[in-house]
């Protein structure tokens, strides 16, 4: 691809904010905003800091808190802090550097504009080393410290400062590159102080205090960068920091706080939808927007737009199901957090539930003991509540939808169908079903592999060909455009549900492919049982498409039979699917649970022609409820007739049961 090709898709991806970002890339390749961030870092005196009660428990902690804390605390000593799924050794200066996992380090010398991040030659994926650099695990040593004033935590914790410190002199390095990790690296620094402040040494806290003011005027002086690139949880975060500094150095109404509120409660607005979904196609970082809602929330801001968006997005997390089991990792997955917890990375629930509470939801008395989200941020439940709450008796099927997402439960099946999109983070996954039969995940969403690592590996993951929409003549639904960008989007709609004595049929249809000549629209419906599920697509003008169906790690397929777990089922209208697992040219295969790792894992790909609907199941072997029954436009399975015709601006689905016939549409757009 040409330079000026390059060019030419960054503007467009940029879109108007693109001169605001070429003057910030004037600034920075000259050297004026070099010379100005080297001037204010040398000028820069220490701020007076406070303790922040906000960030102090609010009563006596749960005994299982303060056990995963000290345990957790011991871990970090002994073995090192978390790095999506590792521990990785802090034991001298140079170890915060540390490239995760490798040997290597970063250079702490240089000033961090001239250290490369981006291109072939960079010396590896620099997410590892930030994720360090957020000092989640210093709050965990900070509250080890705090319920065991005795032990070795305060020690640990002053060293690890001390060689924090020593490693990252102003604007040097790789940890002053990201305004976003400076951000929330203060927030932590906040959450120790209030724990410890007074237990730590002197030199400590003065080292501390230097670096919040040079963080502050950092902040302030690449906001543009943010304003102009960055318009989701980047400018959500910067704000944030700023916000917290205010109030860290106890200048909460200064004209410093008043321009991030402004900024932070702009990005609000753009960034939430009435429902509580965001802009972020991704559950992870729809978590991490929530946290910094919670936290805003914690500094006193009690106004209603903070407020009511900290419990849509904790409500939107509730009804796709995470206080219920595991969830799908829809779009983009690296961890990434405000609030510190010992539990697992991996899970959204605590958060969810530090959302509803702060919000004056019914507390679940059973929160206070299992999620460190709820028993360091939030206040402990009333006297005398002592059990959970028991949650309301679920019926044998039921049917939740928000934001695009619709969720079916029936039986042992947990099900989703994925019609909803954002601009942020998202991967081309519309339509993608996903399954889990009790414990066990049967369709998967393959997860995130990368973002800083090979690009095809990044693509793999994130591209339709990982999920099991269809692609019209094999294209793919979006087109991407470096790491973390998309150069087309979508038109997505998704239909009212259709709900039986026995069955749950949701569906959705987008227009990702009416760019192409040869393309149309595509719609798809999930008939969901107590037995499981099937998938029916319509391609407006019969196209042909390809169909990768991406199984769990762990998982065989024998003819129709599905291994899945200690399970079998059946799988039905995949019999002359290709199966790709492990296979490096092209990448595919492979299952990521988590950020920069991966595992092979079925992929099942199969190619459909004809004009008539296609369809797909899984269910429980022995049951009649996979079988399908194709006739022109009509398809019938689990006692349902179902036709589907597009029209301008939507679809009609006709469903007939029960003798009767009765119309859904779709053409609420969503996107």
């Amino acid at each position: 691809m040409s330079r000026l090709s390059t060019m030419m898709k960054d503007l467009a991806a940029l879109g108007r904010l693109a001169p605001l970002r070429a003057v910030y890339e004037v600034s920075k390749r000259s050297g004026a905003q070099g010379v100005a961030l080297r001037t204010l870092a040398q000028t820069a005196r220490p701020e007076r800091l406070q303790v922040l009660p906000a960030f102090r428990p609010a009563g006596p902690l749960p005994p299982s808190a303060v056990d995963r804390c000290l345990k957790d605390a011991q871990r970090i000593v002994e073995e090192g802090h978390r790095a999506f799924g590792i521990r990785v050794p802090v034991s001298c200066p140079a170890d915060w550097n540390s490239l995760g996992g490798t040997d290597e380090r970063w250079p702490d010398e240089p000033f961090w504009w001239q250290i490369d991040i981006r291109t072939d030659k960079r010396l590896g994926d620099v997410k590892w080393t930030w994720e360090l650099g957020r000092h989640r695990d210093l709050v965990v040593l900070a509250r080890a410290a705090f319920v065991e004033p005795d032990g070795i935590w305060r020690d640990q914790l002053a060293q690890r400062l001390r060689w924090w410190f020593t490693t990252t002199p102003a604007e040097h390095g790789i940890h002053w590159y990201s305004n976003l990790e400076i951000a929330l690296r203060v927030i932590a620094w906040a959450q120790v102080y209030a724990l410890c402040s007074d237990a730590l040494p002197g030199d400590v806290l003065d080292q501390m205090a230097l670096h919040v003011s040079r963080a502050r005027r950092h902040l302030l002086v690449d906001f543009p960068y943010t304003a102009s690139s960055m318009r989701n949880n980047h400018l959500l975060g910067d704000a944030l920091g700023l916000i917290a500094i205010a109030a860290f150095t106890g200048k909460p109404d200064g004209r410093l706080s008043r321009i991030a509120e402004r900024s932070f409660s702009g990005q609000i607005e753009r960034h939430m939808r009435p429902d509580g979904s965001m802009i972020e196609d991704s559950l992870s970082y729809h978590r991490f927007v929530m946290e910094m809602l919670a936290v805003k929330v914690k500094l006193g801001d009690r106004s209603a737009s903070t407020v009511d968006a900290l419990r849509g997005a904790a409500l939107h997390l509730e009804r796709v199901g995470v206080l219920d089991g595991a969830v799908p990792q829809w779009g983009d997955w690296d961890e990434g957090r405000v609030l510190a917890s010992s539990g697992d990375e991996l899970d959204l629930a605590g958060s969810t539930a530090l959302g509803l509470v702060l919000t004056e939801s019914p507390s679940d008395a059973q929160w206070w003991s299992d999620f460190d989200e709820v028993a360091w941020y939030a206040e402990p439940p009333a006297a005398g509540e002592t059990s959970p709450v028991k949650p309301p008796a679920r019926a044998a099927i039921s049917v939740t939808g928000n934001g695009g997402i619709t969720r079916v439960t029936a039986g042992d099946w947990n099900v989703w169908l994925k019609c909803g999109t954002g601009p942020s983070h998202q991967h081309a996954d519309l339509t993608h079903v996903s399954a889990r039969q009790g414990d066990t995940w049967v369709l998967v969403d393959p997860g995130t592999g990368t973002y800083n690592g090979e690009l095809a590996i990044r693509n793999a993951f994130r591209t339709s060909r990982a999920h099991n929409g269809l692609r019209i003549g094999g294209e793919e639904m979006f087109v991407p455009h470096r790491a973390v960008r998309w150069l087309t989007s979508a038109n997505t709609y998704a239909g009212r549900p259709v709900v039986t004595d026995s069955a749950v049929v949701v569906w959705g249809m987008h227009d990702a492919y009416s760019r192409l000549e040869s393309g149309g629209r595509v719609a798809r419906a999930v008939v969901v049982t107590a037995t499981g599920l099937t998938a029916i697509d319509w391609r407006e003008g019969g196209h042909a498409a390809e169909l990768t169906v991406a199984l769990a790690p762990g998982a065989t397929v024998t003819g129709e039979l599905l291994t899945a777990g200690s399970g079998e089922l059946e799988l039905l209208g995949l019999g002359s699917a290709t199966l790709t697992e492990g296979t490096t040219t092209p990448f595919g295969g492979f299952h990521s649970t988590t950020y920069g790792r991966w595992e092979p894992a079925p992929w099942l790909e199969e190619s459909v022609s004809g004009d008539s609907p296609t369809a797909w199941a899984a269910h429980e072997t022995g049951s009649a409820d996979g079988k399908t029954c194709i006739e022109g436009e009509n398809v019938t399975v689990a006692g349902i007739e179902l036709a589907l015709a597009f029209r301008p601006g939507g679809a009609t689905l006709s469903a007939t049961f029960a003798g009767k016939t009765r119309l859904f549409t779709a053409g609420q757009e969503q996107a």
